[in-house]
């Protein structure tokens, strides 16, 4: 009788094991799962924004430039978004926009010629890239950056590579 017991139990035993087993594979398995997806996303955003940055850190030869230049008689000054609890206005200067070209790109001609033909909208697009940071977001990297997007889009080109801002001063 005792041979019977501790087979009852043993048999028990094997089948709480069973289930438990079974309970952990069909809840632990799906959330790691998750965990693993989620885990191989951001691997590849991060892999992404790598590659981005190592992108734009080939630079244009010096040979390979041309710039438009537009020059002010007087500086130029923009008024800046105010910021929060900020009464104060603020501004930015500039006294002219330089835009750098790589010569060797497609279409660099025409869209230099465009320029030179009516600079209007390179100045519209920096000033208004400008006037949309407050006196605390701005920083001259990014408006470059941002304006250079502009331009292209605008151009639809990717030979003009640089943008540069003489005289620039915050206040």
């Amino acid at each position: 009788m005792k041979k019977n017991i501790l087979t009852i139990v043993i048999m028990a035993a094997s089948i709480i094991n069973l289930i438990l087993t079974a309970v952990l594979i069909f809840t632990v398995m799906p959330a790691m799962n998750k965990t693993s997806n989620l885990i191989d996303k951001v691997a590849s955003v991060v892999d992404l924004e790598i590659e981005s940055k190592n992108k734009g850190e080939e630079l244009t030869p010096i040979k390979d430039m041309d710039t438009f230049t537009v020059t002010y008689e007087t500086n130029v000054n923009i008024n800046l978004q105010k910021d929060a609890g900020d009464d104060t206005n603020h501004y930015a200067v500039i006294s002219g926009i330089v835009v750098s070209f790589n010569k060797e790109e497609d279409g660099y001609s025409d869209v230099k010629a465009l320029m030179e033909a009516n600079s209007v909208y390179v100045e519209d697009i920096v000033k208004e890239t400008i006037s949309s940071y407050t006196a605390s977001t701005i920083s001259q990297p990014a408006i470059k950056e941002e304006a250079v997007k502009k331009l292209q889009e605008r151009y639809d080109t990717k030979s003009i590579v640089d943008l540069s801002l003489p005289g620039y001063l915050v206040s």
